[in-house]
């Protein structure tokens, strides 16, 4: 059984085989964890219980990356170092994802709930191309800046509005958005290198700013407390967080209102440092907490106080990566001493 606390119960997510370790990377708001185990693609019920997914023939393993209400996994299949992204539909049949003729090999990342899916593609010389699939597999080719540079897609709306980063000819690589049907457009000022996030109200997130269509541009700031460094979610309300290094060097997250101002995420107490990963719709963000060769994961909760998540049986918990968009499940990872493996854990909401 796993070990209870309040709030929230810790549960193993178990390997197809023993020995193997696992992998959780997204868990979609009805709850439902994707991810491996060794090296097949997994999703795993409440009680850590895993299930394969189905590869296709020629493959030796993959893994499940992103996954939306209606039971739709995205994900990409592997062998050698080929790549293949590939969908499984709520039958739980494996669908390939059609390559645009020239194209390589490629990865999916992300669905959304229209099920429209986003990856990215490999042309010769290892030159990468974001892409688009419509709900029914069609691929829509996002556009490139002249030059006819390199684009990689990170994130995907509701409305399939795609923001990532791309490269002119002379090689410089900024910030962009596509339109639904594929049309490239810079950020503005102050421009930066990638944009990392985007909401369906099309707030969008980059390194140290929030770019927004009503409400202009708003940079993520942290003195004096703290130097503004790696920025990672966006909430649909507008809440973003991230990480920067405080005066004395230490890491330290935070989270940013819709208006800029920023609130400290302080590690858990004895610790010095701490590090947040994602965040809910009503702003418990989680991460992990640092101390002198020690690591734990921790939610902070809407107020920003941090609490410990626990470990399950036999398992040394480290780090909480996601939390789904109602807070009811996170997930991360630990270490399994008996197995010397690191395997994934899941936190429900009592």
């Amino acid at each position: 059984m796993p070990d209870p606390m309040p709030g929230f119960t810790a549960v193993d997510l178990r390997p197809l085989a023993g020995g193997e370790g696992t992998s959780a990377y997204c868990v979609n708001d009805a709850g439902v964890i994707m991810g491996e185990s060794g090296s097949r693609p997994v999703r795993w019920d409440r009680e850590g219980r895993p299930t394969p997914l189905p590869i296709v023939d020629g493959y030796s393993g993959g893994r499940a990356v992103s996954g939306n209400s209606a039971g739709v996994i995205a994900g990409t299949l592997y062998t050698g170092e080929s790549l293949r992204p590939v969908c499984w539909k709520p039958d739980g049949r494996v669908h390939v994802l059609e390559l645009p003729t020239g194209m390589l090999s490629g990865t999916a990342s992300r669905v959304n709930e229209r099920g429209s899916i986003l990856g990215n593609a490999m042309r010769p010389g290892y030159r990468w191309r974001a892409l688009r699939w419509e709900p029914g597999g069609e691929a829509v080719e996002l556009d490139t800046l002249p030059g006819d540079g390199e684009t990689q897609g990170h994130d995907l709306n509701g409305l399939d509005e795609v923001v990532g980063s791309a490269k002119d000819g002379t090689g410089a690589r900024t910030a962009v958005r596509w339109t639904p049907s594929g049309r490239i457009c810079k950020l503005p000022p102050p421009r930066r290198a990638t944009a990392c996030g985007i909401t369906d109200s099309g707030a969008i997130l980059g390194d140290g700013v929030v770019w927004d269509r009503d409400r202009g541009t708003t940079l993520l700031t942290g003195e004096p407390e703290f130097t503004a460094g790696q920025v990672v979610r966006i909430t649909g309300q507008g809440v973003a967080i991230g990480w920067g290094v405080t005066p004395d060097r230490r890491d330290t997250c935070a989270r940013w209102d819709r208006d800029g101002r920023p609130t400290v995420l302080r590690p858990l107490p004895s610790d010095v440092a701490s590090t947040c990963f994602d965040i809910d719709d009503a702003g418990t963000v989680v991460g992990e907490s640092v101390s002198h060769g020690t690591v734990r994961p921790v939610r902070w909760d809407v107020d920003a106080t941090p609490f410990p998540l626990p470990s399950p049986r036999g398992l040394n918990a480290i780090v909480a990566q996601h939390i789904n968009a109602s807070g009811a499940v996170i997930i991360g990872y630990g270490y399994a001493p008996d197995s010397s493996t690191y395997r994934g854990i899941a936190w429900h909401r009592s």
